[in-house]
């Protein structure tokens, strides 16, 4: 995880365990934990939470924080962002092509089974590989968007659900949220996922315009038009960790 401001460590028993707190008003009292591909641990704090109460509660997650870092262990480096690399899409591969190009910055362009991205020509060298980085990070939002606009029409007809504005997001720790007003945000990184694990984030997200907490209700409605939901959260929390540039 990279060095920031907020970057801590924990002892987790024979562990030194670095973090990143993100501290929120509105969290009001819980200390959350959340354990995402190459940024490591995460720690929701509310404003006030003392670095002592975070310990705290850490000690009480000790085993899962473990036993979850120990999961990611075996994430893939990431991935070249030059001609021949590849990039996951909808549970497959797309292969890169790197060409000079005009415009004002760098920008990618589907051809069949390839990812074409133009690069103009006044971009520094030290520069590179990161115009290259943002234009297929704009490619991925654009291509979410519409992914996740289709597929909820899907899932609020078969709910009989209203959502509100679908909208993409990024968050370090989160697939998915709904808030008060019924918009859905959705994070850019499903769309690297297989369809089956963009439907289930998308039904959970859509049952929540109904229920808006995770009680029996809640799943009962997510069961009723996707029986096999337990199996798609396992696959997710398992490839979570590997959907990432």
């Amino acid at each position: 995880m990279a060095t920031a401001p907020n970057a801590r460590t924990l002892r987790l028993g024979d562990a030194e365990v670095p973090y990143e707190l993100i501290r929120s008003p509105k969290r009001r009292r819980t200390i959350a934990f959340a354990v995402e591909g190459r940024e490591g641990l995460i720690v929701r704090a509310p404003m006030k939470a003392s670095f002592k109460s975070i310990e705290e509660v850490a000690q009480q997650f000790s085993h899962w924080i473990m036993r979850r870092l120990a999961e990611i262990k075996d994430v893939a480096p990431p991935r070249p962002m030059e001609s021949g690399g590849c990039i996951p899409v909808l549970g497959g591969e797309v292969r890169l092509r790197v060409l000079t190009g005009a415009g004002r910055k760098a920008a990618c362009a589907r051809r069949d089974d390839l990812l074409e991205i133009r690069v103009p020509p006044h971009v520094p060298s030290d520069d590179y590989a990161k115009a290259i980085q943002d234009a297929v990070l704009d490619w991925y939002r654009a291509l979410a968007l519409e992914e996740f606009r289709a597929r909820t029409v899907v899932w609020a007809e078969r709910l009989k659900v209203t959502p509100g504005r679908i909208l993409v997001s990024s968050p370090k720790a989160r697939w998915g949220s709904c808030d008060v007003n019924n918009n859905i945000r959705l994070n850019w990184r499903l769309v690297m996922a297989p369809p089956d694990l963009v439907d289930y984030v998308v039904a959970h997200e859509l049952c929540h315009v109904v229920h808006k907490n995770h009680s029996r209700r809640f799943w009962n409605k997510l069961a009723t038009v996707m029986p096999d939901w337990q199996e798609r959260r396992s696959e997710l929390r398992r490839r979570g960790p590997g959907l990432s540039l």
